[in-house]
This record gives C-alpha cells, structure tokens and sequence, in this order.
C-alpha cells in the first residue's frame, strides 16, 4: 500500500491524475475476492444440496469481520445496505435474516421471469485443474448478484481507505519537502478528533510560523464535482485549502473571504504553498530543483521515513505542550 501512497502523492503533487492508482488497487482486490468467493463456491456446490443455503448458515457462525462481509456478499448484500434497511444496525443475525429474504425476493423475480418472454440464459462454469460444477440458470444470477455485492464494498473502501492514509502522508511529505521544523507542524488524527483534542473535527494540521502563530490547513482530495466542500471550508475561516481542483466561482468566494485556496491539478502547487507558508512566516525552504524521477525518488525515501504511530505520539506531545 506505501508503494501506492507514494505514487498518488508523486502525482498529486505533479499535476497529475492519480485516480488510475486508487482504481488499479479497487482492481487488484477485486480480483483476489473473486477468487476467494469461486473457491468457496465451488466447494459448497460439490458438496451437493442447497449450497447457498449452507454457504449462508456456516458463514454465519464463523468470527471474524471477514466473515460477516462473505455473510453480506452470499445474501446479495453490503453492510450500506443494511444499515439503511434497519436504521443503523448490521448484526449478523439480522445480515443472516436480510440475506435470506434478499434471496428469496430474487427467486420470486426469476419465476415470473421464467414465465414471460424468451430472455438470455446465464450458465457459470467453475473450473480448478481437472474439477469443475456448473451453476444453473438461477444459480449464476446469485453467483452474479454475490460478486456485484462484493464490488460496491471493495469499491467504496477502497476509496475511502487510499483518502484517508494519502492525506496524512502528502501533508507529511509536503512539510519535508519544504523543509519545515518538525516542532513548527501538527497533523491531527481521526483519534484526536473523536476524543475531542481538536476543535475543529476538519481541520488535517496546524503549522506555526516564527511567531508561534497557528495557521489551519484543510485538505481534501475531491474533484470539481463536489463544491459544498468548499463551501464547509470556508464556513470554517481555514488558513489554507488543499484540494484537487475547484470551480472558479468557489476560487473567488474564497478569495472574498480570505481563505487561500491551492489546487492540486497544477504542475507547480508545491512552489505555490511554499509561497502561501513563506508570506505568513513559516520557516521553511523552497522546494529542490529535481527531475520527475529524483523527486518520485524523494517521496518515497519521506514515505519510509513516515510511521503513523510515532507521528500520533509526537504530535500528542506536542498538543500536550500547546495546550498546558
């Protein structure tokens, strides 16, 4: 996963698009969880009888979170999905039931289905080595219905996931890169807001100038579609605002109100921040003169520096400092 980090952050800060790294790992997991399903399918349908059914039962008694998403999957299901259905809870006894009744509600369709019009026919055939089960007609529209279930968790988490450990890194990274004093900066932590050590549950950092005064970053890595981001950002009077790219209008809202926005779809937005932290006094440096490859290089050696555990200690030092 730092490897990818280290890419999204190199084409961050270039310019460039770096959504092709987040779909590249949605892809590489896709993968692997259909294989782990087949597998489990393919075993059950040996056995004989009603292997969703079995599939169902047996899942449900084993442990684990791991287990309880396969839970979600063989009903045709994800844990979104569920909670929307209950009002917020996703117990597996109640994933189990939902399953079940999802299942149930598919066959139905399927026989009225079967009593219409000629419609396509879809056959799965699972093959290992020499073995191989076919599914019937009903049978591979679960199969299918498993996998799509499968997709919209992998897909989600997969986003969320890459956001949240790419925004920590590319501030950390942007602070080494511009060389600013490790006790001149704060990034604050999902844990620090819950346990409420930080006001402002949005803001990413605080960097402090030669005068120890605090100026807040925000950062979100979103596109152009979404401008009630900018519009929370600047309800909120942030120093700066990290973002991938905004509309003009949104440009010149801030602008009225004294935020100052930088977007990462530029080729030059590190020299840009340099500028933002050198006019409010930061100490720092202006970014090394280095070729694509050097500075990929770069990020990558700042990457393996980063350890997110030592980082939250220090920083919680450091809070603890501010705060006495």
């Amino acid at each position: 996963m730092k490897q990818v980090i280290g890419k999204i952050i190199y084409s961050i800060l270039t310019g460039q698009d770096y959504r092709i790294y987040v779909l590249a790992t949605i892809n590489k997991r896709f993968v692997d969880k259909v294989q782990e399903l087949t597998a489990e399918i393919f075993k059950y349908k040996r056995r004989g009888g009603d292997w969703l059914e079995n599939l169902l039962e047996e899942t449900y008694r084993k442990k684990g979170k791991k287990n309880k998403f396969k839970l979600l999957w063989f009903g045709g299901l994800n844990e979104k999905t569920v909670k929307n259905m209950t009002g917020g809870t996703s117990k597996k006894e109640v994933c189990l039931d939902l399953g079940k009744k999802n299942i149930e509600a598919l066959k139905l369709l399927l026989r009225d289905f079967e009593s219409g019009e000629e419609l396509y026919q879809i056959r799965v055939r699972i093959r290992k080595e020499r073995e191989e089960v076919e599914l019937d007609e009903v049978e591979s529209l679960f199969f299918v219905n498993i996998i799509s279930a499968m997709k919209l968790t992998i897909q989600g988490g997969a986003w969320s996931e890459v956001g949240k450990k790419t925004e920590k890194g590319l501030l950390f990274a942007i602070f080494q890169l511009l060389k600013v004093p490790n006790d001149d900066y704060v990034l604050i932590f999902d844990e620090m807001k819950r346990k409420g050590l930080v006001e402002n549950r949005e803001i990413d950092a605080i960097l402090f100038n030669r005068n120890k005064e605090p100026l807040t970053i925000e950062l979100k890595l979103l596109g152009i579609g979404n401008p009630e981001i900018g519009d929370e950002a600047f309800a909120r009077n942030v120093d700066l605002f990290l973002i991938d790219r905004l509309t003009e209008m949104m440009k010149g809202e801030s602008e009225r109100i004294g935020v100052k926005v930088i977007e990462f779809r530029q080729e030059e937005s590190l020299e840009e921040i340099y500028g933002f932290f050198a006019s409010k006094g930061v100490s720092c440096s202006p970014p090394e003169e280095m070729s694509s490859k050097q500075l990929e290089e770069k990020i990558s050696q700042i990457l393996g520096q980063w350890r997110e555990s030592e980082e939250e200690l220090r920083v919680l030092k450091k809070l603890k400092e501010l705060t006495r």
